[in-house]
């Protein structure tokens, strides 16, 4: 009569440690499901915000080219070219055309090939 019972409570106490194992390798798996999605997520909106702003750096040199303050233009120039570290072979190509020609003092011949960069840019 006892060893009966004693096989019940050992039952009993193997069946809690396993849905408790069983809860525990859900939780992770549910976790590490999670963690995949967000780092994707994130390498998405990285790369996308990356285009954004090499973009829009190019946009506000080009317009401070245009204007004459060379300072705000080389300051948005560097930025652009930080953002642009996946850019297609013909921006970059243009973009560094235009930093020559901007560096030489050419500022219509810069302004020419940073345009041509940004439309490659798509």
């Amino acid at each position: 009569m006892v060893l009966p019972a004693i096989i019940s409570i050992v039952s009993l106490l193997v069946l809690a440690g396993l849905n408790s194992v069983s809860a525990q390798n859900m939780t992770n798996l549910t976790s590490g499901t999670n963690m995949t999605n967000v780092t994707t997520s994130a390498n998405t909106t990285t790369s996308d915000t990356s285009g954004s702003s090499a973009k829009m750096h190019l946009e506000e040199g080009i317009k401070a080219l245009k204007s004459g303050d060379n300072d705000a233009a080389k300051t948005h120039l560097d930025a652009a070219k930080l953002a642009m570290t996946n850019a297609p072979d013909e921006a970059m190509k243009h973009f560094e055309e235009g930093m020559k020609a901007f560096n030489d003092g050419d500022t219509k011949g810069a302004i020419m090939h940073l345009n041509f960069a940004e439309e490659a840019l798509g």
